[in-house]
């Protein structure tokens, strides 16, 4: 079991990532998660399980039980590892109510208050970000980082909403890590098309997505000291789900981001 609190990770191959927060760690809804708070968002990382459990139907409704009356609804997308973006309104007709996937999307982003945003990763990289008045949530793998996804949400953030990189808050949760991370060519090339200005995120044929997302964001436009990268790498985690470690029985860890209900 990992430690009850938690000082923001960090690692020598995370240089420059240095926002400071205490990130603790709680239960929530029958699962360990890290969380914090940023802006007035409230940012959860869950930890496991690492084999497959319940659908996203079924542990979303928990959890969305379990946070009102903060939130009244959750979001989140059918992921197919590009760069489409969901944005999020409310119908007045229809409202918010309940746990519900959009569609095929890798990122959601909303203005609205009491909707919590989710995404589900097993190595892959889940990325929340917090402007004023807006947050996203972001599955970003190899091919999502290679097209750019994350420089498709912080566009939108400052054409669809006005909040530029530099007021952007950006935390990257629990991912698998470089040296676990062995691949081809052809992903390197694809990588270092939209690649930070250095290439510390490789060794040889090993590539670290968070290290490699994190200079991309600071390439953005957001401050270095407000990017933060948190937990362990998922693949030498026997705790956490890895689809690289165990194939098609990996569970997966949701990451969700939400401003709460006025008032709660």
């Amino acid at each position: 079991m990992p430690p009850r609190s938690h000082e923001l990770y960090h690692w020598d191959w995370i240089r420059g990532v240095n926002i400071e927060t205490t990130i603790s760690e709680s239960e929530i809804a029958g699962e360990r998660a890290f969380e914090g708070s940023f802006g007035g968002a409230r940012m959860l990382f869950g930890l496991g399980p690492p084999l497959a459990a319940d659908p996203p139907e079924i542990r979303s409704l928990r959890l969305l039980n379990a946070l009102a009356p903060a939130i009244h609804g959750l979001r989140w997308g059918r992921q197919v590892h590009g760069r489409e973006i969901a944005s999020i309104t409310c119908d007045p007709d229809r409202g918010f109510g309940g746990a519900a996937c959009v569609g095929e999307c890798d990122a959601l982003v909303t203005t609205e208050s009491g909707v919590g945003l989710m995404v589900w990763t097993a190595d892959c990289v889940p990325i929340l970000l917090e402007g004023p008045g807006v947050v996203a949530a972001i599955h970003s793998g190899w091919r999502g980082t290679a097209a750019d996804i994350v420089g498709a949400v912080v566009h939108t953030f400052a054409v669809d909403y006005g909040v530029a990189a530099d007021q952007i808050h950006a935390v990257l949760g629990p991912a698998i890590s470089g040296p676990q991370y062995e691949v081809g060519p052809d992903v390197i090339n694809a990588l270092e098309a939209v690649g930070p200005d250095d290439d510390a995120w490789r060794l040889d044929n090993r590539v670290d997505l968070r290290l490699f997302l994190a200079g991309r964001l600071r390439r953005l436009g957001v401050e270095p000291g407000s990017i933060g990268v948190i937990g362990p790498c998922t693949a030498s985690t026997a705790h956490l789900a890895s689809y690289r470690r165990d194939g098609v029985d990996a569970g997966r860890q949701w990451s969700l981001v939400y401003r709460g209900c006025s008032g709660d």
